[in-house]
């Protein structure tokens, strides 16, 4: 499934948004870091965050 998203002008950046729903889900919170890469072809680039799951967020996964 593909989410089109549109950057968002804040003074001199640009940032894309997470919407809410998405960042629930995940588990992204202010506190999240993210690793930014860019994989770029003949036609598009593709922006690729990577976020890491919290210590405590895979061990309550194993739980279940």
């Amino acid at each position: 499934m593909t989410l089109k998203v549109r950057p968002v002008k804040l003074r001199d950046s640009l940032y894309l948004l997470i919407p809410v729903d998405i960042a629930r889900l995940l588990g992204v919170a202010s506190s999240s870091d993210f690793q930014l890469s860019l994989n770029e072809n003949q036609d598009s680039v593709k922006l690729v965050y990577e976020l890491k799951k919290d210590e405590n967020q895979i061990v309550d996964e194993k739980r279940e």
